[in-house]
């Protein structure tokens, strides 16, 4: 009688046990993707920025004056990339500021502002200034 009960003990036991192992594998697994999904998310914004930059660069090669410029890109029924482009200037020379927006519907989900300053009407790459990371 006594085995019975122990045994039934011990089934309960390695039940819980297997269960707090699936709990723990499945919270471990969605962190994971979560982070990866946020790196994507991530990439996919400073690229559209980057992109955003050399669109603005190639304006000044056009014709070297301060504007401002905004377009979007629709990547699927859901999400869309805005990007926003302005040049200023500033002593003599102009500073590109380039931010990049990704919305999931109207919720903001990542922002990148990439900067590049001290951009000089050279012909080509030369002039095109230093590039930074916007805060």
């Amino acid at each position: 009688m006594k085995r019975r009960g122990f045994s039934l003990y011990l089934t309960f036991l390695i039940s819980t046990v297997i269960f707090l192992l699936v709990t723990t594998s499945y919270e471990i697994s969605k962190t994971a993707l979560d982070l990866g999904r946020s790196e994507a998310i991530e990439t996919q914004v400073f690229h559209a920025a980057d992109g955003g930059m050399e669109r603005g660069l190639a304006r000044l090669r056009q014709k070297y004056t301060p504007f401002t410029m905004s377009y979007s890109s629709v990547i699927n029924k859901y999400r869309r990339l805005v990007i926003n482009v302005e040049a200023i200037k500033s002593d003599g020379q102009i500073d590109l500021l380039v931010s990049a927006s990704l919305f999931e519907g109207t919720r903001e989900m990542a922002r990148q502002q990439l900067k590049r300053t001290g951009i000089e009407n050279l012909k080509g790459r030369n002039g095109i200034g230093r590039l930074v990371e916007a805060t």
